[in-house]
């Protein structure tokens, strides 16, 4: 009896570990849309130097090219120009002006599959 009792004590932590986890998975992904828990890209980490020096080493910053998605059709018409650019997060925000003066359009685009994620039109 001890040892059935054990047993699922044992296992109702897990349950509890497990939805703790899947809970904090949850509210990272909603943050931050590129949260992986584990790096399953194969990658190593960076060498480890044998030669031990007092000098801090130079920040290392690498570019890492996005997959390229071809042409985006916004479908504008030829009188429209953007006004503004802006990218934040994988995301670009397109403020345009269909009639070539007035800004009257938002228009959200994924930067990494080149897909138009929405638009916000203004109407007078």
């Amino acid at each position: 009896m001890a040892a059935i009792k054990a047993l699922v004590i044992g296992l109702g932590m897990l349950i509890v570990l497990a939805m703790t986890v899947l809970g904090y998975g949850l509210y990272q992904k909603s943050q931050n849309p590129d949260f992986k828990f584990f790096d399953l890209s194969g990658k190593s980490a960076a060498p480890v130097s044998d030669a031990a020096s007092d000098e801090p080493a130079p920040p290392s910053v690498t570019a890492t090219p996005g997959r390229a998605f071809g042409e985006v059709s916004l479908d504008l018409p030829e009188a429209a120009r953007v006004i503004s650019a802006s990218a934040n997060a994988n995301r670009l925000v397109l403020v345009i002006a269909r009639d070539g003066q007035n800004p009257d359009l938002v228009a959200v685009v994924d930067m990494t599959t080149g897909a138009v994620l929405g638009r916000v039109k203004a109407r007078p």
